[in-house]
């Protein structure tokens, strides 16, 4: 790797060790604020999408934050070596949330075990070094539309968990967090500017408390220490065109992962070497896929919103990330912290994500405008491919079952679709011809 850019004016480069100790706790205290972030991907998605009851809620979130303090540790220290948080990613989220649309309930628990064995296929491909080709079609246009696709569908998840209790104080409470979480991204300062999210969630928590409509029951039945559960939905092997879904999905989630990387790297003005990258896709595989299967999560990935971070912390050394994410981990094995996450009300978790929504967006546009041109043939790729995926993404259950559940499942999950989309359109049928030089 290379050395990064002056221009950033980081506080840490990626290599640099904690100057004091005063240092090590104020930039460790840091990241853990900001891991609060990938918690409430977790809960909104897969958490409510599959409707799962109190109990069995509060234990998935306790695994949800050891996964994110584990794939975090084990990809700083062995992955890509970056101060990058891992967290649930929405193309697996999503893909579980559509098997249950298709399939119901014990098809898309089975989706679990399915991650297990996508997981160990992915962290092949990564070792023998085929995912290394991805760069080949990862273009601004695909990273661009990718990105904005996630902001859409992420934005739809958010204004249905902000409305849940229909139009009230508790829809307007979360407008007002909504606009709050924009507020400090925009005008917040120092250390404020880097945990609106975790602002806005404390906010919430206290509104709904003094309002009394907040779930201190599932707090208080909790136990003490919660020891996480292995194959917590059975250890069932899942059907076969369950487990070519996943694969599927796995992939386009390390094409995503692909693109974040490539993203934070190109802001510090590093490269990866390939023998790093089939590291990063082996962790990927096996920790990110498999070991969250086996915990009963969706898959994991290094985070986009890494290089806003990055951006705004003005820290990328990975000591810091490697103490928070060992403090998370011991943090996921006590229950009161899992049952207080799992009774987060909706229209605070709504308001996150509907603040994250938006800078999601205008990060999609940019990226597609860092095209080598951006003119009438990639503006009709980028909207062709936004609406269509988005729109056949609405359509009711019963559009889906008129598929095989393999092609259903994989139709319905927006960000995949738009990811085919765009490089179908741009890499083959409006595929430009390189004019030759006299």
């Amino acid at each position: 790797m290379k050395k990064q850019p002056e221009s950033l004016h980081l506080i840490y480069g990626p290599e640099d060790k904690p100057k004091n100790w005063k240092d090590g706790i104020l930039y460790s205290l840091q990241w853990i604020m900001i891991m609060v972030y990938p918690v409430i991907w977790g809960y909104a998605i897969v958490g409510k999408g599959l409707n799962l009851d109190d109990a069995v809620l509060a234990e998935y979130m306790g695994r949800i934050v050891l996964m994110i303090g584990l794939s975090t540790l084990i990809q700083t220290i062995a992955g890509h070596k970056l101060s990058m948080i891992s967290g649930p990613n929405i193309i697996p989220s999503l893909a579980i949330v559509a098997a249950y649309e298709v399939g119901g309930e014990a098809y898309a628990l089975a989706s679990f075990n399915a991650f297990i064995i996508a997981g160990i296929v992915v962290a092949l491909l990564g070792v023998t070094g085929i995912l290394n080709t991805i760069g080949k079609v990862w273009t601004p246009l695909t990273q661009g539309s990718m990105i904005l696709m996630v902001g859409l569908a992420t934005s739809f998840s958010g204004m249905e968990l902000l409305a849940v209790y229909g139009v009230g104080w508790a829809y307007y409470v979360g407008i007002f967090l909504a606009l709050v979480c924009g507020f400090l991204s925009i005008k917040g300062k120092g250390i404020l500017a880097t945990i609106p999210v975790l602002i806005v969630i404390v906010l919430g928590y206290i509104i709904f408390m003094v309002q009394g409509t907040f779930n201190w029951e599932l707090v208080e039945t909790m136990p003490t220490i919660l020891i996480p559960k292995l194959f917590p939905f059975g250890m069932t092997m899942p059907p076969l065109d369950l487990i070519i879904t996943m694969i599927i999905v796995h992939f386009f989630s390390a094409i995503n992962v692909y693109g974040n990387v490539q993203g934070y790297v190109g802001l510090l003005d590093l490269t990866v070497s390939p023998k790093r990258k089939k590291k990063l896709f082996t962790v990927f595989g096996l920790i990110e896929g498999s070991l969250a299967g086996i915990l009963g999560v969706p898959g994991y990935a290094p985070y986009g919103e890494n290089l806003g971070f990055l951006l705004l912390t003005k820290v990328a050394s990975r000591y810091f990330i490697i103490i928070s994410s060992v403090i998370v981990v011991f943090l996921s094995f006590f229950g009161k912290i899992a049952g207080l996450m799992a009774a987060i009300p909706e229209p605070v978790a709504g308001a996150v994500l509907l603040g994250v929504a938006s800078t999601l967006i205008g990060i999609g546009i940019d990226s597609s405008k860092k095209s080598v041109k951006f003119e009438t043939r990639e503006i009709f790729i980028v909207g062709f491919s936004i609406f269509f995926a988005l729109g056949t993404s609405r359509l009711s259950t019963e559009f889906f079952k008129g598929f095989p559940r393999i092609v259903g499942t994989i139709m319905s999950n927006p960000v995949i679709l738009v990811i085919i989309l765009v490089i179908l359109l741009e890499q083959i049928i409006f595929r430009e011809r390189k004019k030759l030089v006299n």
